[in-house]
């Protein structure tokens, strides 16, 4: 078992994706499950539910990823979701860079730099894609 994990122990972080957006998907269907609910007493009721309630499972299907938020829903600056990406995959390739660099892992130098380049290709893309969405926005 041992084996098993040392060479395939880079499996977790695609693991923990799908079980983080498993997890989201989840959550939202709860979300969207409640608000029917709320639908269903109105009517039971004979009140005409609220326009905002309608429309926010409408909002609830627009939205392709919970970190594409826009700056009037997090409260935050425009394109706040890619500066978090940018940061967390610039910060996991320093890390993956330095265990490579200092041999911490015993002979995985090349592996640990190759994910390095993994990670920093993918902060470059969520930088520019940050960029890019922002003028678009902007225009």
């Amino acid at each position: 078992m041992v084996e098993i994990f040392e060479s395939y122990w880079w499996l977790l972080f695609p693991l923990g994706f799908f079980i983080a957006a498993g997890w989201g998907s989840f959550m939202r269907y709860k979300r969207t499950q409640a608000k029917i609910d709320l639908i269903k007493s109105y009517t039971a009721a004979g009140k005409e539910p609220p326009a905002e309630l309608l429309a926010s499972l409408d909002s609830d299907n627009t939205h392709r990823h919970e970190y594409h938020t826009s700056g009037d829903e997090s409260g935050g600056s425009p394109g706040g979701g890619h500066v978090f990406l940018v940061v967390l995959f610039t910060g996991l390739a320093g890390v993956f860079a330095y265990t490579g660099y200092a041999g911490l892992l015993g002979g995985a130098t090349r592996e640990m730099y190759f994910i390095s380049m993994v990670l920093g290709v993918l902060a470059v893309a969520f930088l520019f894609s940050g960029l890019f969405s922002r003028r678009r926005r902007n225009d």
